[in-house]
């Protein structure tokens, strides 16, 4: 939407969609803000103030696929996705398996499941070929500056543990993401406020009555799932190795594209590879933080040292010499094993803000840091957070779209 637009309060072409369709999704049980309500006004015309101080003058982020709601049967926040299925006997990919999911393939409850779930699809009236998936509001997961930043090596830990037993219950059954990257896995941050943020300003409340301070990871776990399942494939191994072309998902780096471009590869090492690139890139170094896929002022992060082995095992050049995701897990409770208690609530990243200054840095950040691992562990809060419970889904707990 252009700058002239956002001044006037004209809607974008994509979110006209989401305004005309809102009187159906209320009757559904979702509301949509107010600037996707029917005869709204911009309330910032009035007052002849920027329209970034008000609440209806945040436009939904990538409104032409998603859209924020809230629930009406339990006031929880929502978003929807737009899936366009070009024709509606031949559903998509990503359709297929979300239905396959809320069928039970892998049941909700299972704790090791970190696939986002799907509570209700909804098929747009009087058009066949949209559908809308609803699933929670979930945000970035980047270490430090996303939504959720890690304050000690034990939270980033969870977060290692939590996608790593989201890909090894995937692969239990025969399930490849085929698109894992950073990206692609996001977290559930609500917990980490007393009330519910803002969809778009996550500085702000939803209500926007006034700013929130983010707590601890430590103190209130988060889960951080693996979304977006347009590549995903369950394959049918007893008739012989899963196969796909080389090439495929966002992550180009895997050894095997560059080395047989137009060659077969197993897609399960090669998401064993996409792991690890995840956590060599976000975690150990700055690499893909700053500047992704190049080496330029890159920062290590030392306080993630231990991590070594195992991530250069499982980026491998030879795709067969990676481990298993079964070794990897394997691998990794053996590290954490090995951590003394100190490491685990340690700062996961030291010395990575330059614009801190010595100063701040010594008589401020670290100081603050050992009080309140002071504080978690008289309260006995393990260091390396718990995965909480998946979100509730109030309805449609048979799996049938709604119409």
């Amino acid at each position: 939407m252009s700058a002239e637009h956002g001044l006037s309060g004209d809607l974008s072409d994509d979110e006209r969609f989401w305004k005309d369709l809102s009187p159906w999704l209320k009757e559904r049980g979702y509301t949509l803000r107010a600037r996707y309500q029917p005869g709204w006004k911009p309330s910032w015309l009035k007052k002849n103030r920027s329209p970034h101080l008000f609440e209806d003058g945040h436009e939904a982020y990538a409104a032409g696929l998603l859209i924020d709601a809230v629930r009406a049967s339990d006031k929880k926040i929502v978003v929807m996705k737009k899936t366009t299925v070009p024709d509606p006997a031949n559903p998509t990919r990503e359709l297929r398996m979300n239905e396959s999911f809320r069928s039970g393939l892998i049941p909700v409850d299972n704790p090791h499941n970190h696939c986002v779930p799907v509570y209700e699809i909804l098929q747009v009236p009087e058009n066949d070929n949209t559908h809308l998936l609803v699933m929670p509001l979930l945000r970035d997961w980047l270490p430090y500056w996303g939504d959720a930043p890690f304050d000690t090596v034990g939270e980033a830990l969870g977060f290692v543990r939590q996608i790593f037993e989201g890909v090894q219950l995937l692969h239990h059954n025969r399930i490849a993401h085929n698109d894992i990257k950073f990206d692609n896995i996001m977290v559930d941050s609500g917990p980490l406020y007393r009330r519910p943020m803002h969809p778009i300003n996550s500085e702000r409340r939803y209500d926007w009555s006034g700013k929130e301070s983010r707590r601890s990871i430590t103190r209130h776990p988060v889960k951080y799932y693996l979304i977006d399942f347009g590549s995903t494939v369950q394959y049918d191994l007893d008739s012989g190795p899963a196969q796909e072309r080389c090439g495929y998902g966002g992550d180009r780096s895997v050894p095997e594209f560059k080395s047989n471009p137009e060659g077969q590869c197993d897609p399960f090492p090669v998401e064993i590879y996409r792991l690890g690139h995840i956590i060599q890139g976000f975690l150990m170094t700055s690499l893909q933080m700053d500047e992704p896929d190049k080496a330029r002022n890159v920062k290590v992060n030392h306080a993630m040292d231990f991590m070594s082995p195992l991530v250069t095992d499982m980026m491998q050049e030879d795709p067969k010499k990676r481990p298993t995701i079964d070794q990897v897990m394997l691998r990794f409770d053996e590290v954490v094993k090995g951590l003394g208690f100190f490491k685990l609530r340690a700062l996961f990243w030291p010395d990575f803000d330059d614009e801190e200054n010595f100063v701040v840095r010594t008589f401020w950040t670290k100081p603050r840091h050992f009080v309140l691992q002071i504080i978690n562990i008289l309260g006995r809060y393990p260091a390396i957070p718990p995965t909480p419970s998946p979100p509730s889904s109030s309805k449609d707990k048979k799996g049938e779209k709604k119409k």
